[in-house]
């Protein structure tokens, strides 16, 4: 049954991104994620799981499954190293230890098998991100505005300082034999950059969806709301309305361990509690979407696993102030973050 339930998701997702390349180029074909050719074995011996291979056994690895024909033999690949059953199912309990620069050690989980489109071409054949929150740091400080000091979250993800912090701080806190391996990868998100970040009416965008969405070149990202939770359904009480829905749609698909955990968005999940590393407390972390429904906002995951954007996260402070500590939903309130990166 989870066989079946993977290749129905692998035909939505493909459903997805032919929709977007039909968008944003006029209808060309979409991007040939399986190559034909010869499968490039790994000259890796395989082993128990995650932690007991290096990073560039994992990279050949990740080489070997982006070559192969179809979903069925990459399952079937992965399976054989010991990265997910038979049926293409992974391990949330399988974890890789990364010790950073600054001597704090974090967990990484593979959640993704052939996902994310590589900058330089093809498939990225692993996808991974942190099992524990890192940071806290803000997605975009306060800015000195007509009525004081506000949070800014003008130009999305593409022009947030989380974004610049990823590529210019926590890069270089890893470990130099991952930062080897790690390859760019192409990441679509809601930044509506061509439309000023304002509604054009309450409720409804302007445009069509490819003028809420940029594409930028990623080697370490936070989730969008879509690879998170898969479909983010029209909510009228969270201020969602069809637009709004397809723009998120086109953000990416659902990574597979997230859909085999059910994770949904504005509902609760237990397996999306994080804390801080080395800390017990559960915290609330950043994902990269911006809000549709107003100015200056960021969704995030709640400290009880909840996937909200800013209209939801501000209805659930007011009825339970331990959710989101920092009392609003503004960029530039600190956050955890859960990063991810591909082989």
């Amino acid at each position: 049954m989870e066989r079946v339930r993977t290749l129905l998701r692998s035909k939505a997702w493909l459903a997805a991104t032919l929709l977007l390349a039909a968008v944003m180029v006029g209808g060309a074909a979409a991007i040939a994620w399986w190559p034909a050719g010869t499968t490039a074995r790994a000259d890796v011996t395989p082993r128990a799981g995650l932690a007991d291979y290096s990073w560039s056994e994992l990279s050949a690895i990740s080489a070997e499954l982006a070559s192969c024909a179809n979903e069925r033999q990459a399952v079937a690949c992965a399976s054989r190293y010991g990265l997910c059953d038979q049926q293409g199912v992974l391990d949330a309990e399988s974890v890789k230890s990364v010790e950073l620069t600054d001597g704090r050690t974090v967990d990484v989980v593979l959640v993704g098998i052939c996902q994310d489109e590589r900058t330089d071409g093809g498939v990225a054949g692993l996808t991974f991100a942190l099992a524990d929150a890192g940071g806290p740091p803000t997605m975009n400080p306060a800015f000195a505005g007509v009525e004081g000091f506000d949070a800014d979250s003008k130009g999305g993800w593409a022009a947030c300082d989380m974004r610049a912090w990823l590529a210019d701080t926590l890069w270089y806190q890893l470990p130099t034999d991952l930062r080897a391996q790690v390859v760019p990868v192409q990441k679509r998100t809601a930044n509506a950059l061509d439309m000023n970040d304002e509604l054009f009416d309450p409720g409804k965008l302007a445009g069509v969806a490819k003028d809420w969405v940029s594409e930028t070149t990623d080697s370490l990202w936070l989730l969008s709301a879509c690879e998170l939770c898969g479909e983010v359904p029209a909510r009228e009480d969270m201020g969602v309305d069809d637009s709004m829905s397809a723009v998120y749609a086109i953000e990416g698909t659902q990574y597979q361990l997230f859909f085999q955990q059910g994770v949904a968005a504005f509902a609760q999940n237990a397996s999306l509690v994080r804390s801080l590393a080395g800390e017990d407390e559960p915290c609330a972390w950043w994902l990269r979407t911006k809000t549709l429904e107003f100015g200056d906002g960021f969704w995030l995951v709640g400290t009880d696993g909840t996937p909200l954007n800013g209209l939801g996260e501000d209805v659930r402070v007011v009825e339970d102030a331990e959710f989101a500590p920092q009392e609003l939903w503004g960029p530039d309130h600190a956050r955890g973050v859960v990063v991810g990166f591909c082989l």
